[in-house]
């Protein structure tokens, strides 16, 4: 087993500076992995053992945690999709080096064609619009292309702004899920407020 909280320990995740950053601006004003670190590290071993050679997240904030995962598992395609919000914010947007990018919505016309031009994609990583019709459209879009996994962040809705991610998580009864639901250290908690779901058809 690698060790992978070694490898993440230079990369600065959700935090208790970030939480003060967001309950005093309403948002996480700060270039950083916007996850639960041990979330994090649950997520790297499931690409580690399901073999993840490709990866597209939708909403990449600062691009950090599609940097990070780039850089541990040199996966043979990267892609991302956004709109941007982090650079309206103020702050810089950095992929890493040869990542297909898509800028835009994720529900556009460009956006389909875009990603059917893509090809198949073994893990598909949902962190944006967290509205519930958002979550369950972008679930529905991307289901209809090649895949092996869907994931979700935020899928325990301990914030307002995430239930809608919760419900349709709640909901979802079909194909196989898998929840990476660990306590936020950094937030000095021993409960998740963030969580990590990872759907497959079968």
């Amino acid at each position: 087993m690698r060790d992978f909280r070694a490898a993440l320990a230079g990369d600065k995740c959700w935090d208790r500076a970030t939480e003060a950053l967001l309950a005093a601006h309403g948002e996480p004003l700060e270039d950083a992995i916007l996850q639960n670190r041990e979330e994090v590290l649950g997520l790297c071993d499931f690409i580690a053992a399901e073999g993840v050679r490709s990866y597209l997240e939708i909403g990449v904030w600062t691009g950090r945690l599609a940097a990070a995962l780039h850089r541990l598992f040199a996966f043979d395609l990267v892609a991302a999709c956004d709109h941007g919000w982090a650079e309206q914010c103020g702050l810089a947007i950095r992929l890493p080096a040869g990542a297909r990018v898509f800028r835009g919505d994720s529900d556009s016309a460009a956006y389909l064609s875009w990603r059917a031009a893509l090809g198949p994609v073994d893990l598909v990583f949902i962190d944006a619009n967290h509205g519930y019709r958002a979550v369950r459209r972008d679930f529905e879009i991307n289901r209809r292309f090649p895949h092996r996994f869907l994931a979700f962040h935020d899928i325990t809705g301990a914030r307002r702004q995430t239930a809608g991610v919760k419900r349709f998580w709640d909901e979802l009864r079909e194909g196989r899920k898998r929840a990476i639901v660990r306590p936020h250290v950094e937030l000095g908690l021993d409960r998740s407020v963030m969580g990590i779901g990872i759907w497959s058809a079968g």
